[in-house]
């Protein structure tokens, strides 16, 4: 099959937040293109340096400023809209496609969350103006796709018209545990791993409080390891900035828990990726946490006034560690990437199997 992809980011080195849909659409892409598919994504970033697959360059990278980054999701979508994809036998959207015409190749839409549900949760108003604008545009999107699909299936709560749900998938030859990376063998000092931004939705902040009030005076020995937007100065906290797929995965392996306190996550990548390689998940119940954890079935889900004695707890408690550390890595399972890429390639052989038949019906 020839098909193309429109994802407005890839993995880029050079900037400084790279979102988990990036990574995504890289990872599904290469798959496809490595089991012999035609593969372009469409996108205002460089081709990385490992990717399988073409890159056409629709658009320069997204600007700093709100107001113009809100421009430039309409700009991405007009030149979305200009491409000539008639060559191809699909397109696989995960957003900015609200342009395209419903002519031409079958169109599937992959939704990784809900604005609306982003709007609720957000911090400040400006926040929730901006997810509240982009609403009509997501419905819009769904409503001209041949078909949608939810990485989760909390989105359903918030978007109708999701016929599928196929969940993000984790790379288990990247993120595992490792030949010589046993339990005994973390680092000898007790370490929680948080990746995400400090401040949103997903409460780094709050956690780097935490830690600095609570846990460190409780446990001196410990350390925070934040993976996040900018560098944390502060006693125990050891910052690391867009770090690889590599590095990160070190990380996880390394670390005795990782916490992710989010107020939304429409699925959750680093709670995957930290079950695959063995470590420990501690998450507050999001929609997303919640699905995936199966309530606390995998990982432990704790309420924000509980977080900082939950932590202590467990960074305390090794044989509870292992335990959640083995069910980690039965679960992530479930989300191996080639499961996941072989839901999408039957979706779209059956698609495009279907627009044959369709044609030659109409020709007879």
């Amino acid at each position: 099959m020839k098909i193309a992809v429109l994802s407005s980011h890839l993995p880029s080195p050079d900037r400084t937040k790279t979102g988990g849909v990036a990574y995504v659409a890289h990872r599904q892409a290469n798959a496809l293109a490595q089991r012999g598919h035609n593969v372009t994504v469409f996108t205002s970033d460089e081709r990385p340096a490992d990717a399988y697959y073409q890159v056409r360059r629709v658009l320069s990278a997204r600007p700093a400023n709100p107001f113009r980054a809100w421009l430039w999701i309409w700009h991405l979508a007009f030149r979305y809209s200009t491409q000539d994809f008639s060559d191809f036998d699909i397109i696989h959207a995960h957003g900015n496609n609200a342009l395209l015409r419903r002519q031409g190749p079958p169109l599937v839409r992959t939704l990784h969350g809900a604005s609306w549900a982003e709007a609720i949760h957000a911090p400040t108003w400006k926040k929730r103006l901006w997810y509240l604008s982009l609403t009509p545009i997501e419905l819009w999107e769904v409503s001209i796709a041949s078909k949608v699909v939810a990485v989760s299936a909390c989105t359903g709560q918030f978007v109708q018209g999701i016929e599928h749900v196929i969940p993000n998938s984790v790379d288990t030859e990247v993120f595992c545990p490792g030949p010589n990376l046993k339990y005994q063998h973390r680092h000898n000092h007790p370490a929680i791993l948080f990746v995400g931004t400090l401040s949103g939705r997903k409460r780094g902040q709050m956690l780097l409080d935490l830690f600095q009030n609570q846990i460190r005076p409780a446990l001196p020995e410990a350390e925070l390891w934040m993976v996040s937007e900018r560098n944390v100065q502060a006693p125990a906290v050891f910052s690391f900035v867009n770090p690889s797929e590599s590095d990160l995965a070190d990380l996880y392996r390394r670390a005795w828990v990782f916490c992710l306190p989010s107020t939304y996550e429409g699925f959750g990548i680093p709670y995957i990726e930290s079950m695959a390689c063995g470590t420990p998940v501690v998450a507050t119940p999001n929609a997303g946490a919640r699905e995936l954890l199966e309530d606390g079935k995998w990982g432990v889900l704790a309420h924000p006034s509980e977080l900082g004695t939950t932590l202590l707890s467990l960074l305390n408690d090794q044989a509870r560690r292992c335990s959640l550390a083995q069910l980690g890595l039965q679960r992530a399972k479930a989300f191996a990437q080639d499961r996941v890429v072989d839901a999408y390639e039957e979706l779209f052989t059956s698609m495009v199997n279907s627009k044959s038949q369709h044609n030659e019906g109409r020709g007879a």
